[in-house]
């Protein structure tokens, strides 16, 4: 996709580029080399970091001086280097109801808590009932309105045309999209695909389905080009989950049973983290199994829990020992290990909480149900209850398989997608700097790993104490 680059290319315009994460790499490369390539097409580029002294943030979970420091010594390194513009933004101390709305914060929680959730790993009741994650969770939120606040007094002087930054998913690139949207500001958001290549959305996040899909659709059909793409997915070289989960699926007893159904769980904290538009309603997934179990007793279910769901310091294990207790449930544990795809093979029916299996089971002539949000939800792809009893309805019904068109589409997509950085070399999996040295790299690779110790051991305190 290359509609990003001419689309700015059209005029000069005065762009703010908002570097978030100075201490995770590809975050900082991705948004470094396209602060480059627009100054080199014409644009006025002015790039602006956090200046907080000991803020609290995604990459630095205590508020560490020392890792602020080694990330603002990181930024003026590189931006020196490129000859790019650099503007510190300090975070105002106590910003008030006239800087930043009661709205506006509570859109800015939400990105705070999507950071919290994906550092530790943890559902949203079991933050809120740690003093020691809530304590940091105040102070993120403190951090994150102090810079809000600055960022819209820069803003609306009207010196920029746009803003560009890195995901905005986390408070700390969110903020940069509520600022925007707030004084009518276009944006666009900077990523990296499945396949780790460059790419910019143009005026929408990462995560806003809708927009994904319609990048998805945009592609043709091409069935060989799919082939050769799901294939590879099945294959332990290709793909680290086939490769770690590869021992046989061993088919249980079918006796007395009229159908087979593979249920195949995703990782909560990971849909959780995507905000409100992501809320599911069947996001307490052993209620649904309970329940479908008990209403279709001569339907077989096959319960694969994903393998990330073993790292998720949540218990969402012990919702499922009286669901497994079923003559008409096998429940597989994270830690098992079996082949996804020859469960899918051995079913009559797939039932997705949004993974990409669904997508997949498409692919393969299997009729599949999404349950909840998901990337693939408005693709035709699987069939979309949007209730429990709808589920019902749809497991009792004899679905047939649903076209494998969009499934071929998904897989160019998967492949193609993307933009072509003059500043970044793509080798078809890692990301290197085309024409700099990306510099204080030591340094931002201890300030990261003090602090994924840091949250390591602030979970593990406090799984500890909340199962004491």
């Amino acid at each position: 996709m290359v509609e990003a680059r001419k689309e700015s290319e059209t005029h000069s315009e005065n762009i703010l580029v908002y570097l978030a994460y100075p201490t995770w790499r590809k975050n900082a490369l991705v948004a470094l080399a396209r602060a480059k390539e627009l100054q080199e097409s014409g644009h006025e580029v002015v790039v602006m970091h956090c200046a907080a002294t000991a803020g609290t943030c995604a990459v630095n979970s205590v508020g560490n001086p020392a890792t602020c420091q080694a990330c603002q010594n990181a930024v003026r390194k590189n931006t020196t280097r490129l000859g790019l513009p650099l503007v510190a933004l300090t975070p105002k101390p106590d910003p008030d109801s006239a800087e930043v709305s009661f709205h506006e914060r509570k859109i800015l929680l939400e990105g705070v808590m999507s950071g919290l959730i994906s550092a530790f790993r943890m559902m949203p009741d079991d933050i809120r009932s740690s003093r020691m994650i809530s304590a940091i969770k105040r102070r993120y939120l403190r951090t994150s309105q102090g810079l809000l606040a600055a960022l819209k007094s820069k803003l609306s002087t009207g010196a920029f045309d746009r803003i560009e930054v890195f995901n905005g998913r986390h408070a700390c690139s969110r903020l940069c999209l509520i600022a925007a949207e707030s004084l009518g500001i276009p944006f666009n958001t900077l990523e990296v695909t499945a396949c780790g290549k460059p790419t910019v959305f143009q005026g929408h996040r990462p995560h806003d389905r809708k927009h994904i899909q319609k990048r998805i659709l945009s592609y043709p059909a091409d069935l060989e080009t799919a082939s050769a793409f799901y294939e590879r997915r099945r294959s332990p070289k290709d793909n680290k989950y086939a490769k770690k989960h590869s021992r046989s699926f061993a088919p249980p007893a079918t006796e007395g049973f009229t159908r087979k159904v593979s249920v195949f769980l995703s990782s909560q904290d990971e849909f959780e983290s995507l905000g409100k538009d992501w809320v599911s309603p069947f996001a307490d997934y052993a209620a649904v199994i309970r329940k479908i179990s008990d209403q279709n007793p001569d339907t077989l279910f096959c319960v694969r829990f994903h393998p990330n769901q073993g790292d998720i310091a949540t218990d969402v294990v012990t919702p499922f020992e009286d669901v497994e207790q079923r003559k008409n449930v096998m429940v597989y544990y994270p830690d098992v290990s079996l082949d996804s795809y020859q469960m899918i093979d051995w079913s009559d029916l797939v039932i997705t909480f949004g993974s990409t299996i669904s997508i997949e089971s498409c692919w393969m002539g299997k009729p599949s149900i999404i349950l909840g949000p998901s990337y693939y939800d408005g693709l035709d792809v699987s069939y979309v209850p949007t209730s429990v009893e709808e589920l019902d309805q749809c497991i009792k019904a004899d679905l047939p398989p649903k076209s494998r068109d969009n499934a071929a589409r998904f897989a160019v997509y998967a492949q193609r997608d993307g933009d072509d950085f003059e500043y970044l070399l793509y080798d078809g999996k890692n990301l290197q700097p085309n024409g700099f040295r990306h510099r204080g790299l030591i340094a931002t690779r201890v300030a990261r790993a003090v602090d994924n110790l840091t949250c390591h051991t602030i979970k593990s305190l406090a799984t500890r104490r909340r199962s004491a």
